[in-house]
């Protein structure tokens, strides 16, 4: 009888949690511009932790108004203290300093670190506190955007966030390889507003005024850029239905839906080269064991999956027929497309790509090719976790 009440209280929980993210996906409004932006600027690809940070500490040392931050996790570890201390000295100077990271992406920030940077005057918010109603919905939900604004005038954007092991300090997972643009020029107002967005939503201060919009200079490259999770998604659909000749996906993690993995299939059935470059380590629980399960039938159809293994590959990157690329913070896989806050730069400029092809050229000179040989070699124990991992797939 206990067995049977258990069983019922157990089954009226998942039935719960069901109901929560259905009704959650349905009616927590989604701060996000709708409509793809495209606007002039220059932009300039980082790809190594050292590049990136020494770049974004040289310019926000140089702000006089204002910075905007916001990332998916930022760690309290010796990086972090670096990035904490320099923001705390600009607010001190003046300056206006917003910093903003999601909540369970960056769960383990201590609250007296918080304190500390409130106390020096640097602002901070939470995106996406967990609360009724709808609890489950938004436990599962991230802002997975990194973002950094400057004077509204120059920016950051892509896969890095703070902490060490982004600077290759984590033995586990090694040298870090990820892709970010450096940005200026009149693209960095799309990035202001949603930052703004994102920041109403978080703490309830609705920021304006003409001085985080300054007249800035139109620049050599065209960047189209989307915060819509639907309009990022469609986007790549599209294009993988219209490539003619190659698509190039790097991604740490590869969970496509259906759709998508359909339209891969029947991409190289046309004659269509598809590369996949994912990492070989894993840094998440199953992510790894999911991916592959989708490896199975494009290694079948003739895709090149290429695991790279110095290190860990974080990096988000789409490319078309060498003519158009994608770079963002977007994951190849179902949690990026229907449940995260993202960020994508598309741009069609040849040398912005060439410098694009050129960071994807060696990261598959450091990658070892997967196939089917190996695959089918598996064990049954780590079959038997592909399968389970499946399951899960939305949620990882």
């Amino acid at each position: 009888m206990i067995a049977v009440i258990v069983l019922i209280l157990l089954l009226l929980l998942v039935f719960f949690i069901w109901l929560d993210l259905h009704l959650g996906r349905k009616n927590v409004q989604r701060h996000d511009i709708k409509t793809p932006s495209s606007c002039s600027g220059k932009a300039a690809l980082l790809t190594t932790g050292t590049q990136f940070f020494d770049t974004l500490f040289e310019e926000i040392e140089k702000a006089t108004h204002h910075v905007h931050v916001q990332f998916y996790i930022y760690h309290e570890d010796s990086i972090g203290q670096e990035m904490s201390s320099l923001l705390k000295k600009k607010a001190k100077e003046g300056v206006n300093v917003r910093l903003l990271v999601d909540y369970m992406g960056s769960f383990f920030l201590k609250k007296k670190a918080i304190k500390e940077l409130k106390k020096a005057g640097v602002q901070f918010a939470y995106s996406f506190t967990p609360c009724f109603p709808y609890f489950f919905y938004k436990l599962n939900r991230r802002n997975h955007r990194k973002i950094t604004i400057i004077d509204g005038s120059r920016g950051f954007m892509g896969g890095f966030n703070v902490g060490d092991e982004y600077l290759g300090r984590d033995p586990k997972l090694g040298y870090w390889r990820d892709y970010h643009l450096l940005l200026s020029g009149p693209v960095i107002h799309t990035f202001q507003q949603q930052f703004m967005m994102d920041w109403e939503a978080a703490s309830g201060e609705k920021v304006n005024g003409s001085e985080y919009f300054p007249e800035l200079e139109k620049g050599p490259v065209k960047i189209t850029t989307l915060f819509s999770a639907k309009a990022i998604y469609s986007f790549w659909l599209q294009h993988i239905n219209q490539a003619q000749t190659s698509i190039t996906i790097g991604s740490p993690y590869f969970i496509p839906d259906r759709p998508l993995q359909n339209a891969l299939l029947q991409a190289i059935k046309r004659g269509v080269e598809v590369t996949l470059l994912v990492p070989m380590k894993s840094d998440h629980l199953l992510v790894k064991e999911a991916s592959y399960f989708y490896f199975k039938d494009l290694l079948n159809a003739g895709c090149k999956i290429e695991e790279y293994y110095e290190g860990f590959f974080h990096a988000k990157v789409f490319l078309v027929d060498d003519k158009i690329c994608d770079i963002g913070t977007t994951n190849f896989d179902q949690r990026s497309f229907f449940t995260n806050s993202e960020v994508n730069c598309i741009f069609e400029d040849r040398h912005l790509i060439e410098e694009a092809k050129k960071a994807i050229k060696e990261d598959l000179d450091r990658s070892e090719t997967l196939t089917m040989t190996v695959w089918e070699r598996m064990s049954y124990w780590k079959k038997t976790k592909i399968l389970f991992a499946k399951v899960f797939s939305p949620f990882l």
